[in-house]
């Protein structure tokens, strides 16, 4: 299967699971013990989603853009600061993928392993 993530980065399906991961790893990091989060599927870790691919198709309009327009829950206030980490400015440029939001919640001691199978990717 030939799955590039910058044509779906944001979508619904990404706003679903990077919510789910960020809620996880906040509820890790409430015991002092390190964990080790493991992406199987890590991709290039950040999307331009002004770029003609993520454009092509659309979906993060359909998806996180509007989490970014609405007042969502305070659950969604550690997902959304580290979406908002990678973007300098107030308009929303670019969107991390799973390692990235992983890695901005993590603590120094926690572990992040990440594979790709595209080199493009990767």
């Amino acid at each position: 299967m030939n799955y590039r993530h910058i044509y779906h980065a944001g979508n619904f399906a990404d706003v679903f699971k990077h919510a789910i991961l960020c809620l996880v790893i906040e509820h890790l990091k409430r015991k002092d013990a390190p964990f080790a989060v493991i992406d199987t599927h890590a991709g290039a870790g950040l999307y331009d989603i002004a770029g003609p691919e993520a454009q092509k198709t659309g979906e993060f309009a359909r998806g996180y853009g509007q989490i970014a327009a609405a007042d969502p829950p305070a659950a969604l206030a550690p997902y959304r600061a580290a979406v908002a980490r990678v973007n300098p400015g107030p308009a929303l440029r670019f969107y991390p993928g799973s390692p990235l939001l992983a890695l901005a919640l993590m603590r120094p001691k926690d572990r992040l392993v990440a594979c790709e199978l595209h080199p493009e990717e990767a």
